[in-house]
């Protein structure tokens, strides 16, 4: 593509250029949209355009796919074939959804389909119109259903049915997505009825890439139910059809499924040529990467089967792992998660099983698997009864059948139930009992603490009768520990963590507030980050000898006390400064594993009456578990602390390589958070954010010093040496280990030099293929790039900045990141720019807040610069930020 130039007579080097990158400069482009392609310039046959994409997209050549089916839509125009043309807008829009960002993929779908929407209604009475409605409202019904709104996609399928063609190809279709739905909801006698039905008509339609299509769902769901020969048979068939139509992807996906199946058949021998024959095709023809993973997989649990649990996690940690972190197939990464713990479990780290499990557990919430999520908690059983800890063990089974039962995986519950019978045979009775006699297993609220309530209170019952079983106060201590141990592997985050322990301590007591303090042994204090029950949260901290928590602390004793007032160890500083009355309390050491004090206990309040022996020893078997859970916590915050250290002093180590960039990646991580704040990103993104500003430019590692630090204009090739840093930054991040909610962290980074319409580098994506948040650290890394000094310019104006910016939204910029740090206070970017033009003293930043009110934006900052006149007011808004910006003196600031 040729550069832009503003004088067509003068040749300009592309390293002279580029206000963003200080050598290429944005290259000018224009093209049709999706949706409206340019026409093709000789006549084509767009019916044979049309069923060349559909085969395309199946075989996962999305690319191609997309192009031929563009190709189609144009030429269906050409040829005034409307039906066709709508045909084709209806398949462009699916093949989007499926091939965009999860965060972008229905608004994209959405107005392609609107677009044929609207067609469709121009040509209602075209032959053949119902048949294309029928699609067009199954896709809607798709999107619908994957984005979680069940009802709402199944009613369009339904609707869709109505209208095609009750033996044809659409109708087929349908049955497909309505048997994924009964397979969902554990109806699996009707989800194979409708796939058999499906299977008749595409076979006398005789389109084969649309039989394996049903072949394939009818196979795995076989496979799930262990209909091993019915299995085989729909698997084998679709491998057949999948090797005549040449598709080495789905191949390698239902190869797949027979080592899977021949896995658990214990058909060793079966699966070993299997995955010598996946290895071969992956040789020759570069087997999709996720199947590819799932096959490291499944090698790795044969490797567990032949050589044992040491062989299996060095594949699995040194193949299978990085394979799914590197193509960010999460859905892999969780089983391979659940897998790693299996395999510490058998070698003994007890510790890391539990670790890994809880990992695997994160993802599958995240992506809403419930099965998965089932499987796992069912794993967690099989650990806590190998360190001897049924009470968890019990737990573990009833949250996997709970999640079983709740979502119809009726597969499951056998399984779970046989496994619940051997650890705890009175517990299996209930659930029978409750099965036999059509009673709800977890009563009408689902939640994990009243379904275990009901069922202890069930216990009690029967115990009351003669029988063995819990009051009530056993109930709640044992539902409290419970929900400590699910903390204890499901929650690294300590401030949740604590909010997590207490809000249960303060429910099992039934007291009016709970409050945790812990042991700071450097400064020999006690704090509280978190105290439930008040409206606000408070850092309380006092020396570790004052007040009854001290008392506790120091000696080691547990004091109920009835009147709090009257005791002369109560420290009464505290309640002056939360504004709260304490009148009875509890008050008890929390011990981590060396029977080391760490924090204590302070519950207040008893809602009845006071606390009782009973209470104490509730307190001491939820402070045994919580006192575990914090220690790990503190330690995986200590973790955090140094690897952002770290990570911070790599970023800084690589910036100062050249003096005049220092503080860069600081500053690009700084804007991204601001950008960040006004879209409204999780907590998980946001972190994930910060961390890939501050290492996106760690490529530049492998950069050369000369290069880096020339005083002067890049030439054509010194440029393209310094492209390479954004490839080499993806390369050396992968090789760091990121936990599961950061593993985006390298493709983020590496993203930075993206543009949305595709003339980014070093992967050249385009829109949605870029991931959002690397949308947002383009635009980051561009802003402090124009607004900081080089060893060649200075920084560029700042109104011209925002012009630039509003100028390539759409181009450079995913226009909903512009709009967004538009939206952001300009007292935020000010705090940012005195830090950058050292500008340090507090009374600076309190001057800058005083002068800029919090309310005003960066747009409105921009309108007054726009403004023929400005009010008194502006004037100083705008002489403030100039002289800020700019860097005048500390004078013309203060």
């Amino acid at each position: 593509m040729t550069p832009h130039t503003s004088d067509p007579n003068r040749a300009q080097s592309s390293a002279d250029a580029d206000p963003y990158n200080d050598s290429l400069r944005y290259d000018s482009f224009t093209g049709g949209s999706a949706a409206h392609p340019a026409l093709p310039e000789e006549a084509v046959n767009p019916t044979a355009l049309y069923e060349d994409g559909l085969l395309l997209n199946f075989k996962k050549e999305y690319g191609a796919a997309l192009e031929s089916l563009e190709k189609a839509y144009a030429a269906f125009l050409q040829t005034r074939d409307y039906i066709g043309a709508i045909r084709a807008l209806i398949e462009l829009a699916w093949l989007k959804y499926n091939n965009n960002r999860a965060d972008e993929a229905s608004s994209k779908a959405s107005q392609t389909f609107s677009e044929a929407q609207a067609m469709l209604e121009t040509h209602i009475n075209e032959p053949g119109v119902q048949e294309v409605r029928a699609r067009l409202l199954h896709y809607k019904g798709l999107v619908k259903y994957r984005c979680g709104q069940y009802g709402e996609g199944v009613k369009l399928f339904r609707q869709a049915k109505t209208f095609c063609w009750q033996d044809g190809l659409e109708a087929a279709k349908i049955n497909d997505s309505l048997a994924i739905h009964y397979e969902r909801t554990g109806d699996f006698h009707r989800a194979i009825r409708a796939l058999n039905e499906s299977l008749v008509i595409k076979k006398r339609l005789a389109i084969a890439y649309e039989q394996a299509v049903t072949l394939e769902i009818l196979g795995r769901l076989h496979l799930i139910r262990e209909a091993w020969d019915d299995a085989e048979r729909c698997l084998n068939e679709a491998l057949e059809l999948c090797q005549t139509l040449g598709d080495v992807k789905r191949l390698s996906a239902l190869r797949n499924q027979r080592i899977k199946m021949a896995l658990h058949r214990h058909d060793v021998d079966s699966a070993r040529r299997l995955i010598a024959t996946q290895e071969e095709d992956d040789a020759a023809f570069a087997m999709n990467a996720k199947e590819r993973g799932m096959t490291l997989l499944f090698k790795a649990y044969l490797a567990y089967q032949d050589d044992g649990a040491s062989a299996a996690m060095q594949l699995l940690c040194q193949q299978a792992i990085p394979q799914f972190r590197a193509i960010c197939y999460d859905k892999g990464l969780g089983k391979a998660f659940r897998l790693q713990g299996r395999l510490e479990c058998e070698l003994g780290r007890h510790g890391a099983a539990l670790e890994a499990m809880g990992d695997a557990l994160a993802i599958f919430k995240t992506l809403n698997l419930v099965d998965e999520q089932a499987k796992t908690h069912f794993e967690f059983a099989r650990i806590f009864m190998e360190i001897n800890d049924r009470p968890l063990a019990v737990e573990s089974l009833m949250e996997a059948l709970r999640v079983a039962e709740e979502n119809g995986l009726r597969f499951l519950t056998s399984y779970i139930e046989d496994e619940l019978y051997r650890i705890d045979v009175d517990q299996w009775q209930l659930v029978v009992d409750k099965r036999a006699t059509h009673q709800r297993i977890f009563g009408r609220d689902t939640s994990l603490l009243a379904s275990l309530t009901q069922v202890s209170g069930d216990a009690a019952d029967v115990g009351g009768a003669g029988g063995v079983g819990l009051n009530s106060t056993q109930a709640k201590a044992m539902v409290s520990l419970l929900r400590v141990g699910q903390a204890m592997f499901g929650e690294r985050d300590l401030d949740t963590l604590l909010t997590v322990i207490m809000n249960e301590t303060r429910l099992a007591l039934d007291c009016d507030r709970c409050t945790l303090f812990l042991y700071d042994k450097d400064r020999n204090e006690l704090w509280s980050k978190v105290a439930t029950g008040l409206d606000r949260a408070h850092e309380i901290r006092f020396p570790a000898h004052l007040g009854l928590a001290g008392y506790v602390c120091k000696t080691g004793e547990i004091l109920n006390i009835r009147d709090a007032y009257e005791d002369p160890r109560f420290n009464k500083d505290v309640d002056k400064k939360t504004g709260y009355k304490t009148e009875n309390l509890l008050c008890m050491p929390m011990r981590n594993r060396l029977n080391e004090i760490i924090g204590v206990f302070q519950v207040l309040n008893k809602a009845q009456g006071h606390f009782e022996k009973s209470d104490e020893e509730l307190l001491m078997a939820i402070a045994s578990h919580a006192g575990v859970a914090i220690e790990n916590a503190q330690l995986v915050s200590d973790q955090k602390t140094a690897f952002v250290s770290f990570i911070k002093t790599l970023s800084s180590t690589i910036d100062a390589r050249d003096p005049i960039t220092a503080g860069h990646s600081e500053r690009v991580a700084q804007y991204a958070d601001i950008i960040g704040q006004q879209m409204h990103l999780e907590k998980d993104e946001m972190e994930s954010l910060v961390y890939a500003a501050l290492l996106h430019d760690i490529g530049k590692i492998g950069i050369r010093e000369d290069i880096l630090t020339k005083d002067g204009r890049l030439t054509e090739k010194e440029y393209r040496h310094i492209q390479q840093h954004a490839r080499y930054t993806y390369e050396i991040l992968q090789n760091i280990h990121f936990e599961p909610h950061l593993r985006r962290v390298p493709e983020i980074a590496a993203s930075h030099h993206e543009k949305v319409d595709g003339t980014g580098y070093f992967r050249g994506l385009k829109g949605g293929e870029i991931p959002l948040l690397g949308r947002v650290l383009a635009l980051s890394d561009v802003f402090d790039a124009i607004t900081s000094r080089r060893h060649y310019r200075n920084r560029m104006p700042f109104d011209r900045v925002i012009r630039l910016l509003q100028k390539d939204a759409n181009s450079h910029f995913d226009p909903d990141c512009v709009n967004a740090f538009f939206n952001a206070p300009l007292q935020q970017l000010g705090r940012i720019l005195l830090l950058e033009r050292r500008f340090t003293a507090p009374e600076t930043l309190i001057q800058w807040e005083k002068e800029i009110d919090d309310s005003l934006t960066i747009r409105e900052y921009h309108e007054i610069l726009c403004k023929e006149r400005m009010t008194k007011g502006e004037a100083d808004i705008h002489r403030y930020f100039t002289a800020l910006y700019e860097r005048g003196s500390l004078d013309q600031l203060d």
